[in-house]
Order: C-alpha cells, then sequence, then structure tokens
C-alpha cells in the first residue's frame, strides 16, 4: 500500500511496480495489470498510474503495444538496471565473499565552494563528511566519501556507520525519503595516496564515481547526499542501453553492470 507523506504517489507506485518486476512477479514479456486495475489495487486515480508507467517505460522497463496494453520488456541485459540503487553487502554476499565496512572519518565542518554548490548550500554552512573503506573478502575494494548537510541529520556522526546501512539510517531513523539519484562515471588511474589506502599499486584502473541522492524537503526535490568514490577497476564493467524517453530528441543512457554487479549504496 502506498503510504502517506512527502513522496508523491506516482512515484511510490513506479517504486512498487519496479520492485515486482525485478522480483519476477512480473515476468519478462508478460502483460501487467491495467491502468482501471492498478487504481483500484492502490486506491489511486488512473492518471496517477499512468505516471507510474510512463516513469517505468521511460526506464526501459515496460513497453506498450497499441491497442494490446502494457508489457515487460524481454532483454537479457534488464535484469539490473543502473539506475537502481543495491545494498554494498547484499552484492558483495551475492559474490560468495566477506564485505566488511572501515569509517575513516567522521567530522563537521564547514562548505567548501564546490560542496556547497552540489548541495545546494550557503558556502561555510555545516556539512558532515563521512569517509569509509568498504572490504570484500580482506580486500579494500571502495574508497568513499560522503557529504551531507548537518541540518538534514545533526546526530549522524554519532552513529555507528561500519555496521549499519548508510541509506537505511537517513530513511528509516531521520525519515529522510530518498527519491532519485544521478550518477557520473569516470574512468581513473589511482594515485600513490589512493593506491595505499586501497592496498594496491599506483597506477591501477579504477573507477571514478559521482552520485548526487535526491530527498524532498518542504515539498520540493533537494541534493541530500554528495558521494564520491573510488571503485578498483577489476569489480565492475558496464553496458550501456539507449533508450529514448517520449518526446525527447536525445536518448536516455542507463547503464547496466555486468556479471551482475551493481554500483552500492550503503
Amino acid at each position: 500500500m502506498l503510504r502517506p507523506g512527502p513522496l508523491p504517489k506516482h512515484y511510490q507506485l513506479s517504486q512498487i511496480l519496479r520492485q515486482r518486476i525485478l522480483k519476477g512477479e512480473f515476468p519478462a514479456g508478460t502483460k501487467i495489470p491495467g491502468e482501471w486495475q492498478l487504481s483500484q489495487e492502490f486506491n489511486v486515480s488512473r492518471g496517477t498510474v499512468r505516471k507510474a508507467i510512463d516513469t517505468l517505460l521511460h526506464e526501459g522497463l515496460l513497453r506498450t503495444e497499441q491497442g494490446q496494453g502494457t508489457y515487460v520488456v524481454e532483454d537479457p541485459w534488464r535484469s539490473r538496471p543502473f539506475l537502481l540503487l543495491s545494498n554494498f553487502n547484499d552484492h558483495i554476499n551475492r559474490q560468495n565473499q566477506t564485505p566488511r565496512t572501515t569509517v575513516l572519518e567522521k567530522v563537521i565542518l564547514p562548505a567548501s565552494t564546490q560542496v556547497a554548490h552540489r548541495l545546494l548550500l550557503v558556502k561555510g554552512e555545516e556539512v558532515i563528511l563521512i569517509s569509509r573503506l568498504r572490504w570484500a573478502n580482506g580486500q579494500p575494494v571502495v574508497y568513499e566519501q560522503r557529504y551531507l548537510a548537518k541540518r538534514i541529520c545533526p546526530q549522524l556522526v554519532q552513529e555507528d556507520l561500519e555496521n549499519q546501512s548508510f541509506h537505511e539510517l537517513l530513511v528509516k531513523k531521520y525519515r529522510l525519503p530518498l527519491v532519485r539519484v544521478l550518477h557520473s562515471i569516470e574512468a581513473h588511474v589511482l594515485t600513490e595516496e589512493e593506491a595505499n589506502l586501497l592496498q594496491t599499486q599506483a597506477g591501477r584502473a579504477a573507477f571514478y564515481i559521482e552520485r548526487l541522492t535526491y530527498t524532498i524537503l518542504e515539498g520540493k526535490e533537494h541534493p541530500a547526499v554528495w558521494y564520491l568514490a573510488i571503485h578498483l577497476g577489476n569489480e565492475y564493467a558496464f553496458h550501456i542501453q539507449q533508450i529514448f524517453g517520449k518526446g525527447e530528441s536525445e536518448p536516455v543512457l542507463t547503464a547496466i553492470p555486468y556479471n551482475g554487479g551493481e554500483l552500492s549504496t550503503n
């Protein structure tokens, strides 16, 4: 069922339908329930249902057939869209490896010009910086930093961020809805400092990943978390599919990690 709160109903419904698709409740190639049926199940208007379905059409999870209805796409690369977030520990466990997290730094500091620009803050406003190493089978594989405004989660620096999910903490304890994420991925060569942190050789191939996660503040979308990370290059490979959004002249890009490996969020 949909929950009362700041998240729009069509967004909540798109999340539920997306999970049904990814869990196989709506198998590939099958027709999903119609607008009327979904509107009755979730007690929403058909307009809300249409908005939710349009979101999944835009993401490439659904397709329409004129006069026939809406179907789950039959696409072997679709099983794990990159635009969906996953839990680091779950991902590592699925690879039959043991995950671990080490917190390197939890500090409160004034926002630099760059941080203020990313999070739409006033320069000098207090932000929280959290730096962590993520491990798999005793090997560090990700060095990450997160910035967020202190006023959003003032007690975050007191939390145990080695043994619980960062995003679950924001959502469940601090009631911070996370509604969408922008990703940037670049090829990267490890510096001496990064190589030391990741216990490997300088010059090794890696991915530099930047992510901006949005929440709802005072009824409007607002950047909540700015994430920067170095992922060792042998951990991820990506396939890209181009999906033309309705009425758009440029393709929307979604990247799908090879071998089932998603980019993690926690």
